[in-house]
């Protein structure tokens, strides 16, 4: 048997995403031997592999795997980094309840903004990313504002100049658009979704969560319907998630700090 590299690494990430891709009913071999171009032995090979380790699982109709119970426990634990998870989601599920609104929490990963909890209140709205774990773009949405709002200019310009193309034809988001965004943010404490972008229907704030040196751990925000939204209710929004993101740093001390 060969020894496991960095193309066995590969082929079988490759395999959990096709059978993420694949939802409820599950992958079969011929998914995988299309989305992959490997033999039916090595399929084989590799998903028993992932199946002993349990990152797949027999799905309910014969020969369909479903993704196992151990990415679970593996995603929980990548989405608690500093114990910030277990910090927002009481505050973000008393958010939800109390104002009624979509409330999220957003960290920063590479050239991305990755969700890593969301709490749905009495009218929940739309947004970029469907649930825990969606990921967009830096530059869409009000949290990758926040995000990018505190890195160094020289790495901001980088990342939009590598996304510059997507954000414009997937968002109908400009460069221009995220670096006056950034600016609103400066002055104003909190960041606005960019106008023009896919969901006009729905507006949002956010607030970056700031560690004592200033460093972003991440970002609160909150997706609201437009045509219920006033002036009171954003200024009672934006409150509590201030509040809300100043209490997680008082109550984590020092476990909020970046290595």
């Amino acid at each position: 048997m060969p020894q496991p590299g960095p193309s066995t690494l590969h082929r079988a990430m490759q395999l959990l995403q096709i059978t993420a891709a694949c939802g409820y009913r599950g992958a079969g071999i011929d998914d995988y031997m299309d989305g992959t171009g490997l033999s039916r032995p090595t399929a084989y090979r590799l998903l028993k592999g992932l199946r002993s380790q349990g990152f797949l699982r027999n799905g309910p109709i014969r020969g369909r795997y479903l993704l196992g119970y151990e990415l679970l426990v593996l995603g929980a634990q990548a989405g608690n980094g500093s114990g910030l998870r277990d910090l927002a989601r009481p505050r973000l599920l008393s958010l939800a309840q109390r104002l009624g609104d979509s409330f999220y929490l957003f960290a920063r990963d590479g050239i991305h903004a990755v969700c890593l909890e969301v709490q749905n209140g009495e009218y929940p709205v739309g947004s970029f990313v469907r649930a825990t774990g969606g990921r967009v773009p830096l530059g869409v949405g009000q949290a990758s504002i926040a995000l990018m709002a505190y890195l160094e200019p020289a790495e901001r310009r980088t990342i939009l100049q590598h996304s510059q193309a997507q954000l414009k034809s997937d968002y109908r988001i400009s460069a221009q658009d995220v670096e006056d965004e950034i600016a609103f943010l400066h002055q104003h404490g909190y960041a606005r979704g960019v106008e023009g972008s896919q969901l006009p229907e729905y507006g949002g704030l956010a607030v970056p969560i700031l560690d004592h040196s200033g460093h972003p751990l991440g970002a609160l925000s909150c997706s609201l319907l437009k045509s219920r939204t006033t002036e009171e209710h954003l200024a009672e929004v934006l409150d509590a998630m201030r509040d809300a993101a100043r209490d997680m740093v008082k109550e984590a001390h020092s476990l909020l700090y970046l290595e």
